[in-house]
């Protein structure tokens, strides 16, 4: 059986086709029709085509908004595995998801122990929702979510939710092995004061480097260098230099291992201290969903003793 297939531009300088809404929805209908009669036929479909196909609205957006030097890429099968999920570790990697492709990351497990002078401990829920735009362009919505935080340093026990944070994610380019240069990308986000007053920081932006690239025996190296907002400054903002870092070694096709750290912050706001690291895995049991897992501790009293994350990334 073949795929439903989508019309080719035509030659340099000839116009674009009309995308209607109508045309557009009609030949998803007929796409649908095909795929059915086909199999009602008794054509076996393409070994996993049922795990890898796309959604039908990413061929949509792939049909309405062809773009990018490769406009076929919306139109393959997406997985967790590229690019894997942001939250599993401390940086953020350069890569951005295909358009119309979207991932939701979520950690119901993120416990942090009291930060010396600055903080008692906490538990948080966090959530990532990342929407790919363009092929090198994503928009993410990030909060800790629902928020426990301990009494202490003169206050009692408070429960909330933590401010959203809007971001966005460019993807330079790619690595190029041959000459030594690693992937490069852009985040910059903003943390609103959207959320319950007792963890309203304030509009607090950041911005950062993203960069990846691979080593020998297959280790990953990915940092970050940025700016962001000093969560213990008293003026409304006051900038700092951050930067996170993690190698990861795949063990088996499905399974990783890392190791971690960052220095003053975390990719995303929602760690701060001074120099932190740990470890942890990123586990693959389909190429739609991965479960993660990680452990760190800071090195010096101003960084909290243990935090501990588990937490699981979709593909849609």
């Amino acid at each position: 059986m073949r795929r439903p297939s989508f019309p080719s531009p035509g030659p340099p300088g000839s116009p674009a086709p009309v995308r209607s809404p109508g045309r557009l929805a009609l030949r998803a209908v007929a796409a649908v029709a095909g795929l059915t009669a086909g199999l009602a036929a008794g054509e076996s479909p393409p070994p996993d085509a049922a795990r890898d196909a796309p959604f039908p609205w990413t061929r949509f957006l792939a049909e309405a908004f062809p773009e990018g030097t490769d406009p076929l890429r919306a139109r393959r099968p997406h997985t967790i595995r590229e690019p894997g999920p942001d939250t599993a570790n401390y940086p953020n990697s350069p890569e951005t998801l295909p358009r119309g492709a979207a991932y939701l990351e979520t950690s119901p497990v993120f416990w942090t122990s009291a930060i010396g002078g600055v903080q008692p401990s906490t538990y948080n829920a966090e959530f990532l929702v990342r929407l790919g735009l363009t092929d090198r362009v994503e928009f993410r919505l990030f909060s800790s979510g629902y928020t426990w935080q301990a009494a202490g340093f003169g206050a009692g026990e408070t429960t909330g939710f933590s401010p959203l944070t809007f971001d966005t994610k460019i993807h330079f380019w790619e690595e190029n092995r041959e000459w030594f240069l690693p992937a490069v990308g852009f985040e910059a986000y903003i943390q609103s004061p959207w959320g319950s007053p007792a963890f309203d920081a304030g509009t607090q932006p950041g911005m950062t480097m993203l960069f990846r690239t691979t080593l020998p025996w297959d280790v990953v190296a990915e940092w970050n260098v940025g700016l962001a907002a000093d969560s213990t400054a008293l003026e409304a903002y006051a900038p700092i230099v951050v930067a996170q870092w993690a190698f990861t070694k795949p063990v088996t096709a499905d399974f990783d291992l890392f190791v971690h750290g960052f220095q003053n912050e975390s990719a995303l706001p929602r760690l701060a201290a001074q120099t932190v690291i740990g470890g942890g895995f990123i586990w693959y049991p389909s190429d739609r969903l991965s479960v993660f897992g990680n452990w760190g501790a800071a090195t010096d009293r101003s960084g909290p003793a243990t935090t501990f994350q588990l937490g699981c990334a979709g593909a849609f």
